[in-house]
């Protein structure tokens, strides 16, 4: 017995981890073992049992807790469980799984198919019994998305466990308790971790993302989205709303940063106090900056950018920014373009009002993923937003929400009063909006407080501000579904009548194709143009002429009356841009000008600007640039 006794032990000894402490008694050796066969064997055991089990000074294993790892399951039946687990995670029986807002299975059914997202990423298990005896089996799945920024992720996450907890107990009903006589009770612990992917910048056609990459720099190389916050009247909360709005979407787990863009009147320093609002140079290259970090978002202003940099209206102090379209233009690319963002899901973009410079230098220099309108109620505001729309969508750029500030305000009595109206309802035929891309702010005290404490709303989080923070909640639910949907490729189940993307379709074609994936090229052979349009299933080419081209608008694609010479108007044939705003005029005047007939109308050179369209240089020496919409009428698109 006792020989029997001592072979346990000594066994016991190499399978135990052991960190040699100078004030305890190393374990005893064989012949010291044996030198205490007489004296008390199973005595002289248990203590240096008991030495042998110490990690630290203090602490202490006995032998009894020493078991808790023992496993319940042979490794052979482990392997079997986690290839079960595997199976039922990617069955396309799995319903509980399939995402609720791209409608496809988070699993991965194999490695060609497309109807899965490959979301699942590995499978561990561990079992255990303590020292009273209880089992547990703990399943740890790691599952990887392209970001937080997903509003059904803890639904997700909840199903995963619920799948994990249910396969589990099938396994052990089938293969192991069946074979018990008496059923006992096996705990199941299910922890599921999420992470993300590097985030790379959305691009719709991938052949164009090295492109895209080098032209947007290293500063926004790891930056996925790029949303706008918009409006064409002044002083209807656009600030605001774009500084809630990133607040709100860091609140939900996605990487987020904000840019002050209305270098005009910088608001970023009114409304965020920074505990260090110090822009420090960064090492990613010769004059780029770091951004601010605040509370989870990284952000950046002129107002921030110290008076000492020359820019006009820098610095927190600064005066009136002066500035011409040119000057405001470099501004904001070196707003952009020379400042290290590293990684981010969604760049959120404070424009200024209005429709002019710095929106097109915008949509020329990025592709946007989408735009917020901001507006009130008032018949004035709406007509404005109206325009706004109207133009991001001839630029290719979905609005993705509008957000009607003050639009209502509620008594003590409880009764809910329109002072200005109900504007943006009234007009939702107008404004290509579906209703439930309309979130209505109330006038409220709370939000002008937050605004003046340099503590956004959606920071603060004051209790009798919930139906703001409501508001903004679902304001970026909606965003991120709509990022989420687009860069997946399908459009928002929100509404079957709504389409997200502007589209055009063709004779003979059963699908309607997307404007913002419009690819324009030259073919110096037949000395041609060739576009090529994508749908979600397939892709068309069609070859124009440089006539074809330079007898339509470059903004909106209408067909233009080149020999009209009643018009009186006559231009030099000088280099004109454009493409927005005032430019349009100056092109159309160059168009009537010339005789597409007579002119050499073959591109020397053409240039991609961002999702709005393409720059061409034509060999008669003028330069236009033409919107996605207008490339696509000019290939028979409608």
């Amino acid at each position: 017995c006792n020989t029997r006794m001592f072979q346990f032990r000594n066994i016991h000894y190499r399978k135990l981890p052991y960190r040699h402490d100078a004030n305890v008694s190393p374990p005893p050796s064989s012949s010291s073992l044996l030198h205490y066969r007489h004296k008390g064997l199973q005595e002289q055991l248990c203590r240096f049992t008991t030495q042998s089990n110490y990690h630290h000074k203090k602490r202490e294993y006995s032998v009894a807790a020493a078991t808790t790892t023992n496993n319940f399951l042979t490794p052979r039946q482990i392997v079997d469980l986690e290839e079960h687990i595997l199976q039922t995670l990617n069955s396309p029986s799995t319903t509980q799984l399939i995402d609720p807002i791209l409608n496809k299975h988070i699993g991965k059914f194999n490695n060609t198919d497309s109807s899965s997202l490959g979301w699942i990423n590995s499978i561990s298990t561990k079992t255990t019994t303590d020292n009273r005896q209880e089992k547990t089996i703990k399943v740890k799945t790691s599952i990887k998305l392209p970001s937080l920024l997903h509003p059904s992720l803890s639904t997700i996450i909840t199903n995963i466990k619920n799948v994990i907890q249910q396969a589990t107990s099938n396994f052990l009903s089938s293969n192991i308790q069946q074979q018990q006589e008496e059923k006992e009770t096996i705990n199941i612990k299910v922890d599921v971790q999420v992470s993300t992917h590097k985030p790379k910048p959305f691009v719709r056609n991938q052949k164009e993302l090295d492109e895209l990459i080098r032209n947007l720099g290293p500063g926004l190389a790891n930056v996925a989205h790029f949303v706008a916050v918009y409006s064409c009247k002044g002083g209807v909360g656009k600030s605001t709303v774009a500084v809630n709005l990133a607040y709100e979407l860091a609140r939900m787990g996605g990487r987020v940063g904000l840019l002050d863009l209305d270098i005009y009147g910088p608001s970023l320093p009114v409304l965020i106090h920074p505990d260090d609002p110090t822009v420090r140079r960064s090492e990613l290259g010769s004059g780029m900056v770091k951004p601010i970090e605040h509370k989870g978002v990284k952000i950046l202003s002129l107002g921030f950018v110290s008076p000492k940099s020359g820019v006009p209206g820098s610095g927190p102090d600064g005066g009136a920014a002066v500035m011409r379209g040119p000057m405001a233009g470099r501004v904001v690319t070196q707003l952009l373009k020379g400042t290290d963002w590293g990684d981010l899901d969604v760049l959120v973009l404070d424009l200024p009002p209005g429709t002019g410079d710095v929106q097109l230098t915008i949509c020329q220099d990025l592709q946007l993923s989408g735009a917020v309108s901001v507006t009130t109620p008032s018949k004035l505001a709406v007509t404005d937003a109206r325009k706004g729309i109207e133009m991001f969508t001839s630029l290719g750029v979905p609005t993705l929400a509008a957000v009607e500030n003050m639009a209502y305000f509620e008594c003590e009595g409880g009764g809910k009063h329109y002072p200005f109206g109900k504007g943006i309802l009234d007009s939702l035929p107008e404004l290509g909006l579906q209703r439930s891309r309309i979130f209505q702010l109330p006038i409220s005290s709370g939000t002008n407080t937050a605004n003046d404490s340099g503590s956004p709303l959606c920071l603060s989080r004051p209790k009798e501000a919930s139906l703001e923070l409501d508001v903004f909640s679902d304001l970026a639910g909606a965003v991120s579904t709509e990022l989420l949907v687009l860069e997946h490729g399908i459009t928002s189940g929100a509404d079957d009548d709504q389409d997200l993307f502007v589209s055009v379709s063709f004779d003979n074609e059963s699908e309607p194709f997307d404007v913002a994936s419009t690819n324009l090229s030259v073919d110096n052979r037949k000395g041609t143009f060739t576009v090529r349009l994508f749908s979600d299933s397939g892709a068309l080419q069609i070859e124009i002429t440089g006539e074809e081209l330079r007898r339509i608008h470059p903004k909106t694609g209408k067909e233009l009356d080149l020999n009209d010479d009643n018009s009186g108007i006559h231009a030099e044939p000088a280099h004109t841009q454009g493409g927005c705003g005032s430019g349009a005029s100056g092109m159309i005047e160059h168009h009537r000008h010339q005789d597409a007939k007579k002119s050499k109308l073959f591109p020397v050179k053409i240039d991609k600007k961002g999702r709005y369209g393409y720059s061409v240089e034509w060999a008669d020496g003028a330069t236009i640039i033409y919107s996605m919409l207008s490339i696509c009428k000019a290939a028979g698109g409608r």
